[in-house]
């Protein structure tokens, strides 16, 4: 838990939802990532931006989503690039930059920045043995090959990779997939033979960077959502600050297009959705490595009961 406060830290209803304290802290842990990220880029001389849900409710609500519980934060490939090779240099205790190429088994196709003296495990990640602190997402922006058919190969090839790596620490019996035996065995192998950041490296990174930002009028966080939401890279010329809770962020000039693009005319019509780690375990207070062994008991209670139909 951060000594520095940049939210209030009282429960409180928002837009007809009710923001426990417990998530405000949670939401004061992930801006103090945020604030450490943008310390760290700005001596580096890199651009970042907040994205997605963030930058929407920087702009919607001039700060979290009421039902959000995450930040998001989008870099150009080659600032990315430059952050991945000086995260371990760049940041210290208990902030620690998550790739591929820092973590052990960490398969995701994007960078993570974490407080390691806290908690956010999602039940079916419980036995995986990376860092699962609470967390902010930071994800490279690629240039979209013009080429319609050259774009679908790369979303593939990189999905078909990290889906690939996840099988690694993936307990097969407890998922109910046991067709993933066959690639789980091969994984290993692979991993065995070439190394994990090679696979990831070959796999991932390398089919990403392929089309050049000068050849391409979009951008995408293609390892992340495909093709489904295409940015004029020109959104991203310039930097613009914007408030969020008590702190200030930067954000790319061209937010509106950036966010009609991605949800529509409409985004500042709010819209209660789940999020992609509701069933995460938050602990402020703990770290991880304290709450595995009860994530992992949830994760298999709750998969023998979908196994055998318990309730």
């Amino acid at each position: 838990m951060t000594n520095k406060t940049y939210c209030s830290l009282e429960a409180e209803t928002r837009h007809g939802f009710a923001v426990s304290a417990e998530m405000k802290r949670v939401w004061n842990v992930e801006i103090d990532l945020l604030m450490r990220l943008i310390e760290v880029c700005d001596r580096l001389g890199l651009r970042c931006w907040v994205a997605d849900g963030t930058l929407l409710g920087a702009v919607r609500h001039g700060g979290f989503i009421p039902w959000d519980n995450d930040i998001d934060v989008c870099m150009l490939r080659e600032d990315y690039d430059r952050l991945v090779e000086a995260g371990p240099q760049a940041f210290s205790h208990p902030y620690f930059l998550q790739t591929a190429f820092s973590d052990t088994n960490y398969f995701r196709y994007h960078a993570q920045l974490r407080n390691s003296e806290t908690a956010a495990i999602r039940p079916s990640d419980s036995h995986r043995p990376f860092n699962q602190g609470i967390f902010i997402d930071i994800f490279p922006l690629d240039a979209v090959p013009e080429d319609e058919k050259r774009l679908q190969h790369v979303v593939h090839s990189v999905r078909r990779t990290v889906r690939f790596l996840k099988t690694m620490d993936t307990p097969i019996l407890l998922s109910g997939r046991i067709g993933l035996l066959f690639r789980k065995w091969h994984c290993k192998r692979e991993v065995k033979k070439r190394g994990w950041t090679e696979v990831y490296r070959t796999g991932v990174d390398d089919v990403l960077r392929a089309t050049d930002i000068g050849d391409c009028r979009y951008v995408a966080e293609i390892g992340f959502s495909g093709s489904d939401h295409l940015f004029d890279k020109h959104i991203f010329d310039k930097t613009v600050m914007l408030d969020f809770e008590q702190a200030s962020v930067p954000a790319p000039a061209g937010y509106e297009a950036y966010l009609r693009a991605q949800y529509g005319d409409d985004y500042m019509t709010p819209r209660q959705v789940s999020t992609a780690h509701d069933d995460a375990l938050f602990d402020t207070e703990k770290s991880y490595t304290e709450l595995l062994p009860l994530a992992r008991r949830m994760y298999l209670k709750k998969q023998l009961q979908k196994l055998f139909c318990w309730k």
